[in-house]
């Protein structure tokens, strides 16, 4: 009989080995033990692999979502700003279609006045309460200390003039160079005329010294332009008394008038003149 060689008694061995084991775990593979060595597998497996990978998916989902949600929010925030900045749009050409359709209801009256309408070019921030420039000059008939009114009363006096634009002395600037003649019409169908000499900025309304200083004004009277000393007819609303000043002699001798309500802020005018004779 031929003997084995080394190498052939060393994969008998090796084969031997294998079957052995291989027949011991298949005879132990209910006991007790082979299932706590599984079990003990099972987590080792779970809490150094399938955790860690699970967790790593699960947070790169997360960051998806929220760069997902991130995205969302700023185009809802571009959506919202431009649905904001079409509503102040339309708000804003709401108000000046408004303020158009009150100064051509104006037009009614006043037949004997020259009326010229224009918007309001610019109105420096810096002096916001003393000039404004318009769009119409001597091409339109503009002339100096004619005067210019809001849609809801007068606001200034024309000041300087160009080709195509004009300059105005609002009459809230402490640098208003001309008198304005007004009137107030009483109860008993008389008028007490006086001057608008001034705006008073601590009251912010306008100091008017009155002629007849027998007379009882209240508060809450309108009071009008006299069409008297100007460039400019009667009729025109100034403001609304809202206080008297009465001297020692029980004498009325100054009133204070409040502005029209939107002189601080107007696009459109319409600058009133009297009409030349032929």
């Amino acid at each position: 009989m031929k003997k084995l060689t080394r190498l052939q008694r060393i994969l008998i061995s090796a084969i031997l080995v294998v079957t052995l084991i291989g027949s011991l775990m298949l005879a132990l593979r209910q006991n007790t033990m082979t299932n706590i060595g599984y079990s003990a597998w099972t987590y080792i497996k779970y809490g150094l692999i399938d955790y860690p990978i699970t967790s790593l998916s699960n947070m790169i989902s997360d960051v998806s979502n929220l760069w997902h949600v991130y995205d969302d929010n700023v185009y809802l925030n571009e959506q919202l700003a431009t649905q904001r900045s079409y509503e102040t749009m339309y708000q804003d050409e709401r108000n000046k279609n408004r303020e158009l359709e009150k100064l051509l209801d104006l037009q009614g009256g006043m037949e004997e006045a020259l009326r010229v309408n224009c918007s309001v070019l610019s109105r420096p921030v810096q002096n916001w309460n003393q000039s404004v420039t318009l769009s119409a000059g001597k091409n339109q008939n503009i002339e100096e200390n004619m005067l210019v009114t809001s849609s809801e009363g007068a606001v200034g006096l024309i000041e300087h003039v160009e080709t195509t634009t004009s300059q105005v002395r609002l009459l809230t600037s402490p640098e208003l160079r001309n008198d304005i003649a007004i009137q107030i019409a009483l109860d008993d169908g008389t008028n007490v005329e006086g001057i608008l000499q001034r705006y008073d900025t601590k009251r912010k309304a306008y100091q008017v010294n009155l002629f007849d200083h027998d007379v009882t004004v209240a508060n809450g009277q309108q009071v009008a332009t006299s069409g008297k000393g100007g460039n400019y007819p009667a009729g025109v609303l100034i403001g609304t008394v809202v206080d008297t000043v009465i001297g020692d002699d029980a004498i009325v001798s100054t009133i204070y008038v409040k502005p029209v309500s939107n002189i601080q802020s107007f696009n459109y005018v319409s600058v009133i003149g009297m009409k030349k004779s032929a």
